[in-house]
């Protein structure tokens, strides 16, 4: 409005002061007179055409500037054909687009920030430049038992959210059986930060996870407890025979098994006590044993099993450096063990790298079918156990998850005999592989 007096009045004076000096100047002379009038007339129409030149802009960012003071984004104009104006009307839709677009990605992403917190499972506390709780979702209100936002009332969990700093984590017990964890971030709103705090509700993937230990450990404990049973009930069986079988050598088979069979039992009991004592698997008590006295006992446990389905078990100790795929060239069939060398001795604990020598060996017989082969190896360079079986091997389902927890390709396993072997050996810092080579042989290895 300022504008537009100032020209039309500096127009109206200019052109006064010209008529003015025309009349005085050319009155006598009436041809130069009407002359002067009509330039002046035409001066006045070019004057408004400029004003309107230099007004459609004007009126353009006077009227743009009332759509956005109105937040209307749909406002656009119409080019004119003048290049200038149409330049600023190109600059003003541009931006007018612009806006819109941004205007609308953010009310959706604002929808569904709203419908993902309404809808998180996490009690949610949303809090304002000054820490007081101004918004809450239903997880939270549900969690607390009332809108903090809207009530005064306390609540231990408010208390510690109110005493969290940012970036903090805090688990927290609540009547002894409820457990939640408080997790504080912020977020920036106009400028300036403010914080959130998620209430996650622990209790029942604490309890789930209680029930899946126990179960492993129950599962496991009563693994072990029927491997042990039955390779001894094996061995116990053969000694089971009439009066008028019973002959000197019977009694020397007697005196060499009994005692392996009571030791493994007292061993056993070893085990499962370390199992009442701790949840996890016991760290390993080394000690210096002899693997000239373990191995022979294995195989001496497991033979009597061994003879009752028509399996070849052989003992062996190959010295010197040995190839890359061992095995024992022994007579076919045969079922006598060969002899260990003495003072074979690893740092290791003996109870629970028997465990692993049970496991595996009894997977081996029972891998195999009549008329086969199980080899348990004992090799220098490297220094190395291994227990071979020529049964059908591994397919590629068993070789990617055969050490998976409760993973088990029997129809009546439960997956944690390999399970257990993976543990102990880890624990012992013992390299080991299981893998069904070229030859056709499975091997489990050991590297001591």
């Amino acid at each position: 409005m300022r504008l537009r007096f100032y020209y039309w009045g500096l127009v109206i004076v200019w052109h006064s002061l010209l008529l003015v000096a025309a009349y005085f100047l050319l009155h006598e002379t009436y041809y130069w007179f009407m002359l002067a009038q009509l330039g002046l007339l035409l001066s006045l129409v070019f004057a408004y055409r400029v004003y309107r030149h230099f007004r459609r802009p004007l009126d353009l960012i006077s009227g743009g500037k009332s759509a956005l003071q109105d937040r209307d984004f749909s406002v656009k104009y119409r080019l004119t054909g003048a290049r200038e104006v149409d330049a600023l009307v190109a600059t003003y839709n541009n931006m007018i687009d612009t806006l819109r677009e941004e205007r609308t990605l953010l009310q959706e992403q604002h929808y569904f920030l709203r419908k993902l917190i309404e809808a998180s499972p996490s009690g949610i506390l949303i809090m304002d430049y000054d820490g007081n709780i101004t918004e809450t979702n239903p997880a939270a209100r549900q969690i607390i038992g009332f809108d903090p936002s809207s009530s005064d009332e306390e609540h231990p969990l408010l208390s510690a959210a109110f005493d969290l700093a940012l970036g903090d984590s805090l688990p927290i017990i609540i009547e002894g059986a409820n457990h939640y964890r408080l997790e504080v971030s912020a977020f920036i709103d106009r400028g300036f930060q403010r914080k959130f705090v998620q209430i996650q509700t622990l209790t029942g993937e604490i309890l789930a996870a209680e029930k899946r230990a126990y179960g492993k450990v129950i599962r496991m404990m009563a693994h072990e407890v029927n491997n042990s049973i039955g390779a001894i009930n094996a061995l116990l069986d053969t000694l089971t025979v009439s009066e008028e079988e019973i002959d000197e050598q019977w009694v020397i088979d007697v005196r060499e098994s009994l005692p392996i069979a009571s030791k493994r039992n007292h061993q056993l009991n070893v085990f499962m006590r370390n199992f009442a004592d701790v949840v996890r698997l016991p760290d390993p008590q080394r000690e210096r044993i002899d693997l000239s006295q373990v191995l022979p006992q294995i195989a001496t446990l497991f033979q009597a099993q061994a003879q009752q389905q028509n399996t070849s078990f052989r003992l062996g100790y190959l010295a010197g450096r040995v190839p890359e795929l061992p095995l024992l060239k022994s007579e076919v069939g045969s079922r006598k063990s060969e002899m260990i060398p003495p003072s074979q001795f690893i740092s290791a604990d003996s109870n629970q790298l028997e465990q692993v020598l049970v496991n595996v060996v009894k997977n081996a017989l029972e891998s195999v079918s009549q008329d086969g082969e199980v080899q348990l190896i004992l090799t220098e360079r490297p220094r190395q156990i291994i227990i071979a079986d020529n049964g059908p091997g591994l397919n590629q389902e068993a070789a990617a998850g055969i050490f998976t927890p409760f993973f088990t390709s029997k129809p009546n396993g439960q997956g944690i005999g390999l399970t257990l072997v993976r543990e102990i050996l880890t624990n012992h810092d013992y390299q080991f592989s299981l893998a069904t080579d070229e030859d056709g042989w499975t091997r489990f290895i050991i590297a001591l």
